[in-house]
């Protein structure tokens, strides 16, 4: 099959799910790793996405959270160098990102120094099914390796009465098909697409996979001009469980 027909078949396949996307290798993913530390050089993006997080995030966090115990169990899976729920006043907590290294070394003293640092891909994570009493997982799953299975290990990884906390970026349905086809063709692009692209339907299909969403919110609207992406946050428990 040629690469033109490829793309073609995979274009109408996507298009039945809503969730545009090529299976990155793993030299791409490394690739994309260099593009996110060379992200974090700019001053003001720390700033910035702690706002974001102190603003957003960590508001509706406190509300779906409020009257658990004091000593409940929090995960944070590609926790950057912002770590949004160290802002969180409970909890013991784990922070997950392959960079966590390089971030330290980025912002030597702004980190916490409280909780469990793993550097670590998500999808290599092995932990007791059960471990957490809330998962977060911040615009990260369309940089990762393998969302499905990042998604699956968060989801086993949550108490039957645990939460999920996932946001994510989305993308109207015409666009989402250029950045497939800017995935596959143009993949150096500097900050044009990310490894994976999700519309808003394609993305609550893959998540109802492995969980059942409560309820979602939108962040907030992208500022450029040539971007009509929006980020929204899932608030999600495990299926069959019949806490909120």
């Amino acid at each position: 099959m040629s690469n033109l027909s490829e793309t073609t078949h995979l274009l109408r396949s996507h298009v039945l799910h809503r969730a545009f996307y090529f299976a990155v290798s793993k030299a791409r993913w490394e690739l994309f790793q260099k593009r996110v530390l060379q992200f974090w050089q700019n001053e003001q993006a720390l700033s910035e996405r702690t706002s974001v997080a102190q603003e957003h995030y960590v508001p509706l966090m406190e509300k779906h959270l409020d009257g658990r115990s004091a000593d409940i169990t929090l995960l944070e899976i590609g926790c950057g160098p912002v770590c949004a729920i160290q802002y969180l006043e409970m909890g013991e907590k784990t922070y997950v990102d392959p960079l966590i290294v390089d971030y330290r070394r980025l912002f030597p003293g702004l980190m916490p120094e409280s909780g469990t640092y793993i550097t670590m891909m998500a999808e290599r994570l092995e932990m007791p099914s059960a471990s957490f009493d809330a998962v977060v997982c911040l615009n990260t799953l369309s940089d990762v390796l393998n969302p499905e299975l990042v998604l699956n290990k968060m989801s086993k990884l949550l108490k039957d009465d645990g939460l999920l906390f996932v946001s994510i970026d989305v993308w109207p349905h015409w666009l989402a098909r250029a950045h497939l086809l800017l995935a596959k063709f143009a993949p150096t692009l500097p900050r044009f697409n990310r490894l994976y692209t999700y519309t808003a339907r394609g993305f609550r299909n893959s998540l109802s996979r492995h969980v059942q969403i409560i309820s979602e919110e939108k962040v907030m609207a992208k500022r450029s001009w040539f971007s009509l992406s929006k980020e929204i946050i899932f608030i999600c428990k495990p299926h069959d469980s019949s806490a909120l």
